[in-house]
């Protein structure tokens, strides 16, 4: 009964989520095209009129501006999403469902973080698709993929068998990235919620980047000192063993993002 209940929340969440989004996504591969066009113009041999590379540079700016507008469009529509299911009128019916508060906050959870991973995809496809197009010439030629074959050959030989963990422990790194990211906007949104009476939208978003900006200061001191004085440790040790403790490092990293997932969905849950 409570995966059948689930589901039919995730349906309702997917379907609310998509209803724009897959707009968005569609115009951010049509931008792509775009601006892989323009920069064919611009490298073309022929001589052009001025205003033909004016205007293909303006179409890749545009091209640049509407990737970062698809991203923040993501961002937007999860938190609208949330905010309006949960803390608007609507969520006078949505509490009242004969679902437990777990459901609600899970289905609203693995919609969104399914979405923002699917936008990450997209973007690197749009990516690879402008240089594609763009840069074809200099790309799709046998030089090029016979020294990308060479690139991952040398990787296979220089990880061998911790290529397969390290991949995978990459992976994860990106996902539960994606899920705390997800989990610290919820958090923001609701305790705004709860502490204004008005204006909740806009307290919710400078608490949220008023948050966001102390973890970035927090995580640039890491860089500064700690990131520094692991490339020293790592720089001393065997060669032998370094690719075991990279491996080590990465699931030590995993845990703790996945800790402070566990605590941000805690503090999240009980708020609600």
């Amino acid at each position: 009964g409570g995966i059948q209940m689930l589901a039919k929340l995730l349906k309702y969440d997917f379907k609310s989520l998509l209803k724009y989004w897959w707009i968005a996504a569609i115009s951010s591969v049509g931008l792509s095209i775009l601006g892989g066009s323009c920069i064919t113009l611009i490298n073309t041999e022929r001589e052009l009129p001025s205003v033909v590379y004016v205007t293909a540079t303006f179409g890749i700016l545009a091209t640049v501006l509407g990737m970062s507008a698809f991203m923040i469009l993501t961002s937007i529509i999860i938190f609208v999403r949330y905010y309006k299911n949960f803390f608007t009128d609507e969520g006078y019916l949505t509490f009242t469902l004969p679902v437990k508060k777990g459901q609600l906050l899970n289905s609203k959870l693995i919609s969104s973080v399914v979405i923002m991973n699917l936008s990450m995809i997209i973007l690197f496809l749009d990516l690879f698709l402008m240089l594609a197009i763009g840069l074809a010439k200099q790309i799709f030629t046998a030089e090029f993929f016979e020294g990308l074959s060479q690139f991952f050959e040398a990787l296979n030989d220089e990880f061998g068998f911790y290529l397969i963990p390290l991949s995978l422990e990459l992976i994860a790194v990106f996902v539960i990235s994606s899920i705390f990211s997800t989990l610290f906007l919820y958090m923001c949104i609701t305790f705004a919620s709860i502490i204004a009476k008005r204006a909740k939208v806009i307290v919710a978003i400078g608490i949220y980047y008023g948050a966001s900006t102390i973890f970035s200061f927090a995580t640039e001191i890491f860089y500064l000192f700690g990131l520094n004085s692991l490339i020293v440790w790592f720089s001393s040790l065997p060669e032998q063993s370094l690719k075991l403790i990279t491996v080590v490092v990465l699931f030590g990293i995993i845990v703790l993002l996945a800790t402070a997932c566990m605590i941000l969905y805690t503090i999240v849950y009980h708020m609600l």
